[in-house]
């Protein structure tokens, strides 16, 4: 049967080659819309089933569904809410539309390839969107997300073992380099975060004598001024997983309570415990007897992606993507003018230069080797 089904699809493309893009592309844009759901609900620990219906992120009244139609009513509404009529993320749009686009594009790409890899392709990629704009948005990565793009590329090379090493023919060396490509690149990232932590992973101070502290607004950014010292927040966080402690120290919004105060981007932990939001504080001060900061070389998560995309594209692919995705990251960084130790989450770029690998890894590496022979 599923011969049949394959045949059937490459003779429908043989003859008319734009109709399974086309196909793709149409539910592609209907994934596209729950992707926005997904992108929305999980970082902030919601339900991606309940509410059933689409809501306005802005006043949470339900969505009907033919203002929930895929591009067309964000197009139509001009980026506004039709029931309180605040503005729209441009995001909800370029997903749905870029989605679209991708599955047509892998349609295109493996027109050749049995139909249940062109779906798995299509299933990884949709996850991996999910993964992008939720990194690039909340700067986490979520395990679930890249654990289940890893499973569907582990899949895939049961049905397309070529993509995960380019001399595999059957379907056991395929399952093989997928696995190893994944798990090589799990613990390559993390040996690389770790070694990283070790070298260049933060510092420690202590005071001869208790020095005066304050947290405060400065511009677009928060300053931590520690005796003559000044620190800026962005700097200082540069990923989101970094700390900074100050030792044996107070606060002005704990009465009289000393110990260590740890912070993270958004909150301090006081010794006891208990968690300030900063944005609620318009300045904190004390004093405190000494600072530490610990620093990630590399997010945590960017090892969550290289085991999904390992699991797909092989240990070559993602060097390749490491490397592609470094420049898309400087050229990112360039192009949106982000200021000297203004955070910036690489997974988004490391998906991207993910997807070059998969429709031109191949092409560009023999096209690179061939020069280097010439």
């Amino acid at each position: 049967m599923l011969e049949i089904l394959n045949e059937l699809t490459l003779s429908i493309s043989e003859e008319t080659p734009w109709l399974l893009p086309l196909c793709f592309a149409m539910f592609g844009a209907c994934v596209g819309s729950f992707l926005n759901v997904v992108i929305y609900r999980l970082p902030l620990g919601l339900s991606v089933n309940e509410p059933r219906r689409s809501f306005c992120p802005e006043c949470k009244q339900a969505i009907p569904w033919y203002l929930n139609i895929p591009v067309i009513s964000w197009l139509m509404l001009r980026g506004k809410s039709a029931c309180c009529k605040k503005p729209i993320s441009p995001r909800y749009c370029l997903v749905e539309l870029g989605t679209a686009v991708l599955f047509g594009a892998l349609a295109w790409r493996f027109y050749a390839e049995p139909l249940p890899a062109q779906i798995l392709l299509c299933v990884w990629a949709s996850i991996m969107i999910a993964v992008f704009f939720i990194d690039r948005e909340h700067m986490v990565v979520l395990p679930v997300l890249t654990n289940s793009a890893a499973a569907a590329g582990v899949l895939t090379a049961l049905f397309a073992p070529w993509l995960a090493d380019a001399i595999s023919i059957t379907a056991g060396e395929g399952l093989m380099w997928s696995l190893c490509g994944g798990i090589c690149a799990f613990l390559l990232l993390k040996l690389v975060a770790l070694l990283g932590r070790l070298l260049f992973g933060g510092k420690t101070q202590e005071f001869e004598s208790a020095r005066q502290w304050s947290l405060a607004q400065a511009g677009d950014d928060l300053e931590l001024k520690i005796g003559e010292d000044t620190y800026l927040w962005s700097e200082l966080f540069m990923e989101a997983a970094n700390t900074v402690c100050l030792k044996n120290a107070t606060i002005s919004a704990a009465e009289k309570k000393q110990g260590d105060i740890t912070f993270s981007t958004t909150t301090a932990t006081l010794a006891d415990g208990s968690v300030l939001e900063l944005e609620e504080y318009e300045k904190l001060s004390g004093i405190c007897h000494g600072l530490t900061t610990r620093r990630e070389a590399m997010g945590s998560g960017d090892a969550h992606i290289a085991l999904a995309i390992g699991t797909l594209c092989g240990w070559q692919g993602v060097l390749f993507a490491l490397v592609a995705g470094s420049f898309v990251g400087i050229a990112q960084a360039i192009i949106t003018k982000i200021k000297r130790g203004e955070p910036m989450p690489f997974g988004p770029a490391f998906i991207t230069g993910a997807f070059i690998y998969i429709f031109f890894g191949q092409q560009l590496i023999t096209y690179y080797l061939s020069s280097l022979e010439n």
